[in-house]
């Protein structure tokens, strides 16, 4: 697919978008509602786009798996439990070639995310204070299941749903469910990456630009997170929340 080459401008705006975004995903989520339409300012088709911005999320959950380990807040074997369902999830989700209503789509994830914003408010302990439980394996894997095909198909918001998921399934507080969100994205981003980039959907030079912002931003993410607690990611949290739920709903626009 023929592309328009990348401005300065282009590559200073996929940059900015890119650290902001990788902070933001590491977080909480919601990043990818700004590199979408970063990608797209810079001449890519919205599906172009929504391929391309995988190979950013791949390598900034690389980073962030990496940094979160190191600090001792990641368990590997625990992640791979939860994200082979989300894998094979995402695997459906990345092949999906239904028609569907972007619109209500939107709606009902605004919903969602006004959900999890009230529980963030009425029930702050949820988040914050780590309670371990373990739902049983029959809820767990259709759990996990249907946030891999929302990741594989579209990815902008699929951070809030596996936050809210791991805070229901563990009871992690927000530091660690953020260390396992990252892991589990990073797993199946990278099987949508190879999927999208067999289909011939993948820009790699927009795509590694952004990248390099993504990173960047991931590395301040995480050690802001191992620093601050999970009291203040909760209010980066709140606000990644709210200004998603009002982008998806039209309230903003950016």
């Amino acid at each position: 697919m023929s592309v328009p080459p990348l401005s300065v401008l282009s590559v200073l705006f996929l940059l900015v978008a890119g650290v902001l975004a990788g902070f933001i995903n590491t977080l909480a989520g919601g990043g990818s509602l700004l590199t979408l339409p970063a990608l797209i300012f810079a001449g890519l088709p919205s599906p172009i786009a929504n391929a391309t911005n995988r190979v950013a999320v791949f390598l900034q959950t690389a980073v962030g798996s990496v940094q979160f380990y190191r600090k001792g807040k990641l368990e590997p074997r625990e992640a791979l439990i939860l994200g082979f369902p989300a894998l094979a999830g995402a695997v459906l989700g990345t092949l999906l070639a239904v028609d569907i209503d972007k619109a209500l789509f939107d709606k009902i994830l605004g919903g969602v995310l006004i959900v999890i914003l009230v529980t963030l408010f009425v029930r702050p302990s949820m988040w914050v204070e780590e309670k371990r439980r373990s739902l049983p394996l029959w809820i767990r894997i259709p759990l996990f299941f249907a946030v891999g095909v929302y990741g594989g198909f579209i990815q902008a918001g699929v951070g809030f749903l596996l936050i809210l998921s791991l805070s229901l399934a563990v009871g992690y507080d927000l530091v660690k469910s953020n260390a396992l969100k990252v892991a589990i994205v990073l797993l199946f981003s990278g099987m949508s990456l190879l999927i999208f980039s067999v289909s011939g959907m993948v820009m790699w030079v927009h795509g590694l630009v952004l990248a390099a912002g993504n990173m960047s931003g991931a590395l301040i993410g995480v050690r802001f997170a191992v620093r601050r607690g999970a009291g203040q990611v909760r209010w980066v949290v709140v606000a990644a929340v709210a200004v998603s739920a009002l982008k998806l709903f039209g309230i903003i626009d950016f």
